[in-house]
């Protein structure tokens, strides 16, 4: 079984493009903290590159940037590419869900934003029942 659920921040705002065909895809990286603490006291931190395609991409651009929290379960993939005749792989995780994740500080102030409440509001009035 090839599944990873991943809880961080982002650490740059995601990256929308379009296949030629007009679909989304969406790459960014999440900072995932370690649950120690190293001699020195504090956590490490890993970049896990990812990719988000379609409606999932479109998503994570819209509700999320640079410092906010997301949890994505997916799984790990490898491309081979060629960088000046040589050969290379590159590892991430193909994103198949994206989730809000606790609250996100707002980029503007100290205000603590719970942007899954707005989003639930949001659901909330479009649905037809």
């Amino acid at each position: 079984m090839n599944k990873s659920i991943l809880v961080g921040r982002l650490s740059a705002d995601p990256e929308l493009r379009k296949t030629e065909s007009g679909i989304s895809v969406c790459r960014f990286t999440i900072a995932v903290q370690e649950d120690y603490k190293n001699k020195d006291g504090s956590r490490d931190v890993d970049f896990i590159q990812c990719k988000a395609w379609r409606s999932t991409a479109d998503f994570v651009v819209k509700y999320f940037k640079k410092g906010s929290r997301i949890a994505v379960s997916g799984k790990i993939k490898s491309d081979n590419y060629d960088k000046n005749g040589e050969k290379r792989t590159f590892t991430y995780v193909k994103v198949d869900s994206a989730e809000f994740c606790g609250y996100n500080k707002s980029v503007d102030s100290d205000i603590e934003v719970d942007f899954a409440a707005e989003f639930d509001e949001i659901v909330a009035e479009e649905t037809p029942f």
